[in-house]
């Protein structure tokens, strides 16, 4: 089962990423709450400006493919049935005021606020969520992503329509979360866009170009005017639900501007000069600079760890796409060994580049989940430690043998091979290149001679899905937010993202075959203990067997103006904005 932050990783990340939504431990029902978080109440009025780091390409939700779209249309202009409360990694309703899994567990009962109105002061009812629905599902509409985001096991949804409030979704199969879909419809008007669906047009409606009064919302805030390539100016919405516990109505905000600077050195250069106040994912140097200096008035953000990893995997394919066999070569015979992964895990010194490399704005990990996900990480996957001499002693173990060549160690293997191979980073990422060298430096002690080759993304990525020529690749996974359906790519052996040997027809390993069974038990698994059981299970086999080296998750670190009130940024997309409604100008 997918979704929209699982198809939207293609798109977002310089690396490859799953995103996936929702979180575990709570029921497939809930009940009416503005947030789970409260907020300090603020002052209305005054505006704020948002770095994005490339242009709104459309204002359309439907077409939105990209992280400037997608904040725009499914965060900010629009509003969808459930939302993740960031702060409790939760989710609490949006529009909807209650919904509730039935006993049948593929019936899901609906109840819509009270008095929902879109900016324009038309009604929301349950005709607009089933419109959207059906929208989305049109394939002449044209969705990249947000049609297969709202597709189980790629199987539709229905819906019944009870009266203007009350509705149903009936689930083609039983699902663990239905968070995961409710929360990627944003909820457009029919009033406004039923000519265009009829007409089979409705991915042409709403251009970047569009005139905004013609655009219609149902989230906190607005189209005012677009200049574009330089910034699109959203204001408030007026007939916004969300109210504050002082009674008043959100967002507090007049206007957010959505500004295009893809520059760091700009970027780091306006927020100096107040003329941007909110930026996400700064350098980790102008991180260390914000924090040092008194004076000024921006203040950075640690939000601590993201939902993304760094990790190491292995060519673990038995040849490569042309028809080259790999299974007779010196190096597949190390890689395929899980002793040869478990040593250079032990090799590694994960703290170290924590600490030192990454200056603090990273979190030692030693399995496939991020250490920003609080709700499914297992927290008794054992660690690998740093540890050369207990590194060695599974080499040996495992027929490998270190011998001093004029003082400096080389580890051959069984046959008398040297051990040496490369290790390919991402050109573009500096963090990446950064780790890479410590990396080299670490194994180099047990004997092992690494080159580490930088090597831009799409040529990266054609040699680990495509033509299997590689050695090892120094890489990771990227994710907005916490929920085991959006790993089923990487996790199961057909999967097109898993890494260490995509796309199996079959399962080559008994461990790869479990796997598979248990990720399709959790996928079903209703109860939240036993899903967490289950989901556990797959993390220490994955941990037992390490098909991927982990080295850390990096913090998301942003910047924003003492200025912005109710800042609280998150590790989750949209970082600094998920509570956008909430911040205010301070006086």
């Amino acid at each position: 089962m997918q979704n929209i932050k699982y198809k939207l990783a293609i798109f977002l990340a310089g690396v490859f990423a799953l995103f996936l939504s929702s979180c575990g431990g709570i029921p497939t029902g809930n009940t009416s709450s503005n947030t789970a978080n409260p907020q300090t109440v603020g002052r209305p009025g005054g505006s704020l400006v948002y770095r994005v780091t490339s242009p709104v390409k459309t204002l359309n939700y439907y077409m939105a493919d990209d992280e400037p779209a997608v904040v725009a249309t499914l965060f900010l202009m629009n509003d969808t049935l459930v939302e993740m409360d960031h702060a409790s990694q939760k989710y609490v309703p949006a529009l909807a005021e209650t919904y509730q899994t039935a006993a049948d567990g593929v019936t899901v009962d609906v109840t819509l606020r009270e008095g929902l109105k879109f900016s324009d002061g038309q009604p929301l009812t349950t005709s607009d969520v089933e419109f959207s629905l059906k929208g989305a599902y049109d394939k002449r509409t044209g969705s990249r992503i947000f049609r297969d985001a709202l597709l189980i096991n790629g199987q539709e949804m229905q819906t019944k329509i009870i009266d203007k409030r009350k509705m149903q979704f009936i689930l083609p199969e039983k699902v663990a979360a239905v968070e995961n879909y409710l929360e990627n419809l944003a909820v457009l008007p029919k009033h406004a866009l039923n000519a265009d669906f009829e007409a089979g047009k409705l991915g042409e409606a709403w251009q970047i170009n569009a005139d905004p009064k013609i655009i219609i919302s149902s989230g906190p805030f607005m189209v005012d005017s677009v200049q574009t390539g330089e910034r699109v100016t959203l204001k408030r919405n007026p007939n916004y639900w969300k109210k504050d516990s002082a009674g008043n109505q959100l967002p507090y905000l007049d206007a957010i501007v959505l500004e295009i600077v893809s520059e760091a050195n700009n970027t780091f250069a306006r927020l100096r000069q107040g003329t941007i106040d909110v930026a996400d994912r700064i350098r980790t140097s102008d991180f260390a600079a914000l924090k040092t200096t008194t004076e000024s008035a921006v203040k950075p953000h640690d939000a601590g760890p993201s939902l993304g990893t760094d990790h190491i995997w292995f060519n673990l394919n038995t040849a490569k796409m042309g028809g080259d066999s790999l299974e007779a070569t010196p190096k597949y015979k190390w890689f395929s060994d899980k002793r040869f992964r478990r040593a250079v895990s032990h090799a590694i010194d994960r703290q170290t580049i924590s600490n030192t490399t990454l200056q603090g704005l990273a979190t030692p990990i030693f399995g496939f989940v991020p250490a920003g996900n609080r709700a499914w990480l297992n927290a008794n996957l054992p660690k690998t430690e740093y540890d050369l001499e207990k590194a060695l002693g599974i080499l040996k173990e495992a027929g490998f043998a270190q011998k001093d060549a004029g003082g400096k160690a080389e580890l051959f293997d069984g046959a008398g091979n040297r051990v040496e191979f490369t290790m390919i980073v991402p050109a573009e990422n500096e963090p990446r290149k950064l780790m890479a060298a410590v990396i080299q430096e670490d194994l180099a002690k047990l004997g092992m001679n690494v080159t580490v080759a930088p090597v831009d993304f799409q040529g990266l990525t054609t040699r680990w899905t495509t033509s299997f020529d590689y050695d090892a690749i120094l890489l990771g996974s990227s994710l907005t937010a916490t929920d085991p359906s959006g790993f089923a790519g990487f996790l199961t052996s057909s999967g097109g993202v898993h890494q260490w040997r995509p796309k199996q027809v079959k399962p080559v390993t008994e461990w790869e075959a479990k796997i598979d069974q248990l990720f399709a038990r959790q996928a079903q698994e209703t109860d939240p203990a036993a899903r967490k059981k289950t989901f556990d299970e797959i993390q220490t086999i994955i941990a037992e067997e390490m098909p991927i080296v982990p080295i850390v998750s990096r913090h998301i670190v942003s910047a924003a103006n003492a200025k912005v009130g109710n800042i609280a940024t998150s590790s989750v997309l949209p970082y600094s904005l998920w509570n956008a409604e909430w911040l205010f100008v301070q006086q």
